[in-house]
């Protein structure tokens, strides 16, 4: 597949002005908005994070079942059109979003608990946003947090079908198992460019939902500035995996850890 890292994640929401709040104290900036629809890019380091409201859309559908959610995650390929077929060829199930004017199509494919998974070879100094987003003045907004890039995906799925979506990752993207922190209940994977890691924990989640994209643990570069940038904000980091404490954790499945960046 010629995976290159995550582009970005997707937040489905019905209350977009309270996550945006959540991610702004996380020093994340709202840097451009969606040409025709309500949608919102924040950006901190490598992070591309998407706040999407539109709507009568499938996130708004999927924030209605689930509260503040992952609706959607975009792995970075080298060639989409060839990573499309050869998804296509393996079984995956493709969904069509639609493409309206000035958007960019982007494959999509059917991801855990209904989620969405996208395929995206525009990134970097010509990336997505350049077609269907315009800048805004971010100048005024967070100081930044010292948080680089997406170090960690969580999915969590009944205990039973942890193995079923281990085979989808090494069946598709070439992923791969890693021994640390294995247990009968979870499973840490590693894509095959090293940039994208994938826990698949067995967790119950409330409101008949049985399985979904449930946390992201950022990377930081400089750990006593976050925790300082955080604790201004009036966040708090707890507990080994180092969460971030905030008001919209009873409100769906959403979950932030900070990690330590290697090498620092």
């Amino acid at each position: 597949m010629g995976t290159d890292g995550i582009e970005f994640v997707e937040f489905a929401t019905t209350d977009p002005t309270a996550l945006g709040q959540l991610l702004q104290a996380m020093g994340f900036r709202c840097t451009a908005r969606h040409r025709s629809k309500q949608v919102l890019l924040y950006r901190q380091g490598d992070i591309n994070f998407i706040v999407n409201a539109e709507p009568d859309s499938f996130a708004q559908h999927y924030a209605q079942q689930r509260g503040h959610s992952i609706c959607a995650i975009a792995l970075r390929v080298k060639d989409a059109r060839a990573a499309t077929l050869r998804a296509r060829e393996l079984g995956a199930w493709e969904v069509d979003m639609g493409t309206g004017v000035m958007e960019l199509h982007i494959p999509a494919f059917q991801g855990v608990g209904g989620s969405l998974l996208y395929l995206v070879d525009r990134y970097g100094e010509h990336s997505i946003y350049d077609v269907d987003f315009l800048p805004l003045n971010a100048d005024s907004q967070a100081t930044d947090a010292g948080l680089s890039r997406i170090s960690l995906l969580t999915q969590s799925v009944p205990l039973e079908r942890i193995g079923d979506w281990q085979d989808f990752y090494q069946h598709l993207f070439g992923f791969e198992q890693t021994t640390a922190a294995d247990t009968t209940d979870s499973r840490l994977l590693l894509s095959p460019c090293g940039k994208i890691q994938l826990r698949l924990q067995a967790a119950v989640l409330e409101h008949g939902i049985s399985e979904g994209m449930t946390g992201v643990t950022l990377a930081s570069h400089d750990m006593a500035l976050t925790r300082q940038q955080l604790q201004q904000q009036g966040l708090g980091l707890s507990g080994p995996q180092q969460l971030v404490r905030h008001a919209l954790e009873h409100a769906g499945l959403l979950q932030f850890a900070i990690s330590k960046e290697q090498g620092n």
